[in-house]
């Protein structure tokens, strides 16, 4: 005679343990590094003085329009008084840092003007903005 029943019948389950070990070690990790009010180092930081701390220099803006005009800080300038006014600005800096930000169609010889007079007037660095 055959045996027509099934031997062995296989059943499907969710296996609950990785998904327990995985709850744990995140319970773990969240507990660790939960700050705790109160926890820590109290540290007391030295007060500085207003004299130690420097002040901060805007920088020296000359902005070059489209329209071949020219800004010094905001202020419209002529070409032949930014000598001037630049070396003015230069004199109590101890950064001698100008930028220059010129329009993206400026003549090159008036940018090249420009950058020779802030040489003359005493400028070191340069930054330029184009």
């Amino acid at each position: 005679m055959l045996n027509l029943s099934p031997t062995k019948v296989k059943r499907y389950g969710i296996d609950m343990t990785p998904l327990i070990d995985v709850v744990f070690l995140l319970l773990i990790f969240f507990m660790l590094t939960f700050a705790i009010q109160g926890q820590g180092l109290s540290i007391s930081l030295p007060q500085g003085s207003e004299t130690d701390q420097k002040k901060v220099e805007k920088d020296i803006i000359v902005k070059i329009n489209q329209n071949d005009t020219l800004h010094l800080n905001d202020t419209q300038i002529a070409v032949n008084s930014l000598k001037e006014a630049l070396g003015e600005k230069l004199k109590s800096r101890s950064n001698k840092l100008v930028v220059i930000d010129s329009a993206p169609k400026v003549k090159y010889g008036l940018f090249a003007q420009v950058l020779d007079i802030s040489r003359e007037a005493g400028a070191e660095n340069f930054s330029i903005i184009k």
